[in-house]
């Protein structure tokens, strides 16, 4: 016979395995304990499966509970000689409210008096040979305590799972180990809660599962070392990730790790894979790394397991781990439509310590994933929105290769909550998936079966399928997912749960069902149990002896002879149950909102599909109030985004001629993202100011700037603006407003200084020749009254007509007060206007103007001068 392990046994084993404090409460987890004491709790029960040989033992504490003294207080143990005959009966015998066996047990333990909040312990022992039981099976067992007057003060309701000699009956079983929680990340950078971090905390839910599921000896310590090691930080760059890593923004885009290239190795300085003399590339490290990813799942001991992980919740931790982030302050409290308040935090290093363990622990079994963050597939297949859910499976199986350093296994599907119909089928078929992990409502038992059906069974071909594909339900039991959901965390609940597990087991194997069977444990997602629990039912696993443990890599469809319809077709529950239409159309509002942004991005990089995946978790169906602030976070995050990438606004530009230039600075203020975009620019008046061909397509690398020199031409002076904006390849804009640029045109330009110089000319054509008569006159009319004064000048000195000599006419000019003519040296006399004047200048000057019938004068005749 296989030894038979005790509660006791599992729970020191977990002590020494795994010394982390009682659960915490936390949403979505097992209902726990209530503050007031139980009247009467049961510590341990010892073995958890009997047989003949065995001695069975329980001990407990009785508490008096009420306000008044309690006499003569015994514990005793009831039992029922006949094993239940069904699964459902225990329930409803767990609950109290079955039918009460009366054989008596063991002898009664007394306890004597207890005074009010005072208590006692007590300790039953009986060989099970002398109770009697018929044969193997599950039988009823009462643990009550009594005062002098028979009152029952505490009762606690049980199982006692027997086995009657070497032929005992066995059903393999294959676990599901969750990691999973809520999406609690709105944008890149906030959490709405800090319940991600507490659970990732060394006594954490998710740091408790990790650790239980591993089955050996886990350290939460987080060391110097240990932490450089995990985020692949150097000596020299402590606090950057190196080029292997995932960047910040690689792990909120959900974009995969690739390894360079050794073209990629050289540009960034790092050695290229040695060669060998004949110049073949000798085999590195990473090569035999990436050999073992591959490779099987390596677990040599303990019970094997399937790695049930959520991509988002692995995704978060990997958030935590990397930089600074926010928590929304007091989420219930924030009011609608309005900014919260947040609070900052440091890089979490509880987050980087398991992320450190689970990537040591989870490449030793298979890791299967749901879609990124249990995104509600369903939902979107239903309202048109089936990109999102094929996104949900790449981003998804992304995001694990990124946290874990592992692939997740791409045969296997894990829809939220383990149902799925025919378009959530065929969407995750074509994703690759041929073992699909489901729960029973999906594939329900045929109704005219009345034991537990085998987990496997055969799914319906899908049109275009070749021949040979064959898929394949593995379908969890929903009874054993009830007995592992429930409470554990209060005194003695572990130990009546690990009994009910084990009589759970020992029905389901005990059933005539004919040929061999499957059972999957699969616990609710969220499923927080005490560590001792969790231990307990891993090594009850391995224990108990109806119980077979098996990968679920093994779990194949029987033979096409053997094969039985156990189960009905897929079922899907009512869509009430998903995510509301009404609530999915402003989801598809933010995705139009990031496929704008994303139309400008190089690479075809999605930065914000994870946080558009986490708006559509299942998680949100009944939580409208924080899943509208969730999305409010979100869009205004990506709103910001589009605004990173901008135009910066300039001086108003002044046009001195008719043609200028000017510059528009255009900026990309993202961290990550190198964006491509189109330049648009046009006048608010084409008839005004034209607008010459400028570059209009360029790309801006990440916190980049350039100049976009934009030719301009004015046809009249006067304000205008030009209306500048930025778009995608398809014209749409990305910005929320076009940026306006005054243009003012203040001078001529080169038309309207030609038109000024020709009338210019015009002018000067038109008024040249009477400026040049005029001067000409002048001119004559000087020659003729110097003579005259010469003239005049002789008579006077002598009018022997001689002709005086220079110095003499010299002296008479200077005596007379005449002042020569520096060209000619004529004389002039004084004029209406106060110049000099002589009259044969005057009579000179009057002969020449015109007649105004158009005659000219005659010219005077000179008078006879004296001598003459």
């Amino acid at each position: 016979m296989r030894r038979i392990v005790s509660a006791a046994a599992v729970t020191a084993m977990t002590a020494a395995l795994f010394p982390i404090p009682a659960a915490h409460s936390s949403v979505g987890a097992a209902p726990q304990a209530e503050d007031t004491a139980e009247p009467l709790v049961v510590e341990r029960i010892t073995p958890d499966a009997v047989d003949d040989d065995s001695t069975l033992r329980v001990v407990g504490r009785v508490t008096n509970t009420t306000d008044a003294e309690l006499d003569d207080v015994t514990v005793r143990m009831r039992y029922s000689r006949h094993p239940f005959s069904g699964r459902d009966e225990l329930d409803e015998f767990a609950s109290g409210s079955g039918w009460q066996p009366n054989a008596e047990g063991p002898e009664e333990d007394g306890l004597g008096t207890l005074e009010p909040e005072s208590d006692g312990d007590f300790a039953l022992s009986t060989p099970i040979e002398e109770l009697g039981l018929s044969g193997y099976g599950v039988y009823p067992m009462v643990i009550e305590a009594v005062d002098g007057d028979g009152g029952v003060v505490g009762a606690q309701y049980t199982f006692l799972p027997y086995t009657d000699g070497d032929d005992v009956p066995s059903v393999d079983i294959a676990w599901v180990w969750p990691l999973i929680a809520d999406p609690q990340r709105a944008d890149d950078d906030t959490f709405l809660s800090t319940r991600i971090p507490d659970e990732v905390a060394a006594d954490g839910r998710l740091s408790r599962l990790l650790a239980a599921g591993a089955q050996t000896t886990l350290s939460f310590d987080a060391g110097e070392d240990d932490l450089i090691e995990l985020l692949g930080l150097g000596e020299d760059q402590e606090g950057t990730p190196l080029p292997d890593e995932p960047t910040a923004e690689e792990t909120a885009e959900g974009l995969p790790t690739e390894e360079a290239t050794g073209e990629e190795a050289a540009e960034d300085g790092a050695e290229a894979p040695a060669e060998d003399e004949e110049g073949e590339e000798q085999e590195t490290d990473g090569e035999d790394a990436g050999d073992e990813d591959d490779a099987e799942p390596t677990r040599a001991e303990g019970v094997p397991l399937t790695w049930a992980v959520d991509p988002g919740t692995l995704d978060d931790i990997v958030r935590l781990a990397s930089r600074e982030y926010s928590v929304v302050e007091d989420l219930d409290e924030v009011p609608a439509g309005s900014d919260p308040a947040v609070e900052r935090f440091e890089a979490d290093q509880s987050a980087q310590v398991w992320l450190r363990e689970a990537r040591r622990v989870l490449p030793q079994d298979t890791v299967v994933a749901t879609p990124y963050a249990s995104a509600d597939l369903a939902a979107l297949i239903h309202n048109d929105m089936g990109s999102d859910a094929e996104a949900a499976v790449r981003v998804g199986r992304e995001a694990v290769q990124r946290a874990l350093a592992t692939e997740a296994d791409g045969a296997y599907a894990a829809p939220p909550g383990g149902v799925m119909d025919e378009a959530v089928y065929a969407l995750l078929a074509e994703s690759g998936a041929e073992r699909f992990v489901l729960r029973d409502p999906t594939l329900p038992p045929a109704e005219w079966l009345s034991t537990t059906p085998t987990a496997q069974t055969p799914l319906p071909s899908l049109e275009g399928d070749e021949e040979g594909v064959e898929r394949v339900g593995l379908v969890a039991d929903d009874g054993l997912t009830d007995v592992l959901s429930a409470p554990t965390g209060g005194p003695g609940q572990t130990a009546l749960a690990l009994q009910r597990f084990a009589a759970e087991t020992a029905m389901i194997a005990g059933e005539n069902a004919g040929g061999d069977r499957v059972v999957v444990a699969s616990p609710e997602p969220r499923w927080d149990p005490d560590p001792a629990f969790a231990s307990g039912v891993l090594a009850a696993t391995e224990e108990l002896p109806w119980l077979s443990p098996e990968r679920l890599d093994d779990v194949d469809l029987a033979d096409e002879s053997d094969r039985e319809d156990t189960r009905r077709g897929l079922t899907y529950p009512d869509a009430e149950d998903e995510l509301s239409s009404t609530y999915l159309s402003q989801i598809e509002d933010v995705n139009q909102d990031v496929r704008l942004f994303n139309s400008v991005l190089v690479g075809g990089a999605d930065p914000f599909r994870p946080a558009v995946l986490r708006l559509e978790s299942a998680y949100w169906r009944d939580r409208e109030a924080p899943a509208g602030l969730a999305r409010s976070l979100v869009a205004n995050t990506l709103q910001d985004h589009r605004e990173d990438v901008r135009i910066i606004p300039g001086e108003p530009v002044t046009l001195a001629s008719r043609t200028g230039i000017t510059g528009i600075l255009v900026a990309n203020d993202l961290e990550e993202e190198t964006v491509y975009v189109h330049l648009s620019v046009f006048s608010a008046n084409s008839e005004r100011l034209a607008i010459g061909e400028y570059t209009q397509r360029f790309e801006i690398a990440p916190g980049a700037k350039t100049t976009v020199y934009v030719p301009l031409s004015a046809r009249i002076n006067g304000r205008t603006e030009l209306y500048v904006s930025l778009q995608n390849a398809e014209g749409e804009p990305i910005s929320s407003q076009d940026t306006l640029i005054p243009v003012n045109a203040t001078g001529l330009g080169t038309q309207a200084l030609l038109i000024s110089g020709i009338g210019l000319l015009i002018l000067v054509a038109a008024l040249a020749p009477r400026a040049l008569r005029k001067w000409a006159r002048r001119r004559t009319a000087r020659s003729a009254e110097d003579t005259e004064d010469t003239e005049d000048t002789e008579d006077a000195e002598g009018g022997d007509g001689g002709t005086p000599t220079d110095d003499e006419a010299a002296g008479t000019a200077d005596s007379e007060g005449a002042t020569a003519d520096p060209v000619d040296g004529a004389p002039s006399g004084t004029g209406d206007d106060g110049t000099e004047r002589s009259a044969q200048a005057d009579a000179a000057e009057e002969a020449t103007d015109p007649d105004p019938r158009g005659n000219e004068h005659p010219p005077p005749r000179k008078p006879d001068g004296p001598g003459r």
